[in-house]
């Protein structure tokens, strides 16, 4: 059950990286441009976009992987992202990621006991007897045989492998676990069983999740609201049952248009097409997402955009004023 005490927050928060190549030297590209967030503790709290729209940069910015170019990054209302690292150490079992490759976040030369140890060890968690003893529990808990602990990454499939980077956030006993893109490379029954073991772990451990994907039916399925990204930019947000039956922005229209369905006589409804490709860089002032949308007119490009309450929406939010 969600609470509205905030167990994370964003303000403002960018990141821009200089374009390399002849003639970009003052290039600039604003992967996170100006965004803020509020995770309530206990919640899911998704965020969804195409491949290159910034969320996972935010859940880097966040887990203070990378500087922010601005803006800042709080944890139960301490600010975190120009914190010494002495101090951030001692916060980070409270914050941890499961990332989408499991396989190059397990070092392939350890076994899973070690894997899972080094963790609690290296913070002081417990001796080494306690601390095998938790192997066993972590294990447990990811649906894992004890059996597997004495074994390398390598002799695992690709779920089994997701499920020992789930035990080894959960070994630091977090507060907060982003999940970018944490199902993405498995097959889609092997999804929904690692779907399923979040929902029961959260459940469990009173735990909030940030979740980042791209595929729609997973992120609806866990989250409770979501964030619809395009191009550095929040578009949209609210609750997700209400945000995929009404969706206020074209482009949260268009993702929902663009996804599969499984009722045939729907695969000819009316839909979005959009105009060309999202490109590296959003055109310069108005609305980014202005050069695609077949609803942009004059007033787009010189426009002020910002995320505005969508009338009888109940909290959503919405930067397109047309749509609202």
């Amino acid at each position: 059950m969600a609470h509205d005490t905030p167990i994370m927050e964003v303000r403002n928060l960018t990141k821009h990286y200089r374009a390399g190549g002849a003639g970009l030297r003052h290039a600039v590209t604003k992967a996170v441009d100006g965004i803020d967030l509020s995770l309530r503790a206990g919640e899911t709290f998704g965020i969804v976009g195409e491949s290159g729209c910034g969320k996972s940069t935010v859940a880097r910015l966040m887990m203070g992987l990378e500087a922010p170019t601005s803006g800042e990054v709080y944890f139960r209302g301490e600010r975190i992202d120009n914190m010494p690292e002495s101090r951030k150490r001692l916060l980070r079992p409270k914050f941890q990621m499961v990332f989408q490759d499991s396989g190059s976040s397990l070092n392939p030369r350890k076994r899973v006991m070690d894997i899972l140890a080094e963790p609690m060890l290296y913070h002081g968690k417990a001796g080494r007897a306690e601390v095998l003893r938790r192997v066993d529990e972590l294990l447990e808990q990811v649906g894992l045989p004890s059996a597997a602990k004495t074994r390398y990454p390598h002799e695992f499939s690709g779920g089994q492998k997701q499920r020992i980077c789930i035990a080894k956030a959960l070994s630091l006993g977090p507060e907060l676990i982003v999940l970018d893109e944490p199902v993405s490379a498995l097959d889609v029954s092997v999804q929904a069983q690692i779907l399923n073991l979040l929902k029961d772990l959260q459940e469990e451990l009173k735990l909030t999740y940030l979740f980042i994907g791209h595929g729609l039916g997973a992120v609806r399925y866990v989250s409770s609201r979501i964030a619809v990204m395009y191009m550095g930019k929040i578009v949209e947000t609210g609750g997700a049952d209400e945000l995929f039956r009404h969706p206020a922005h074209p482009y949260t229209q268009a993702l929902l248009d663009a996804a599969p369905v499984a009722d045939y006589s729907l695969r000819n409804r009316p839909r979005i097409a959009l105009r060309g490709e999202a490109g590296g860089m959003a055109p310069a002032g108005g609305c980014p997402f202005r050069d695609r949308c077949p609803h942009a007119r004059p007033v787009c490009a010189e426009m002020t955009v910002s995320l505005e309450p969508v009338p009888g929406g109940e909290g959503r939010l919405s930067a397109c004023p047309f749509g609202r």
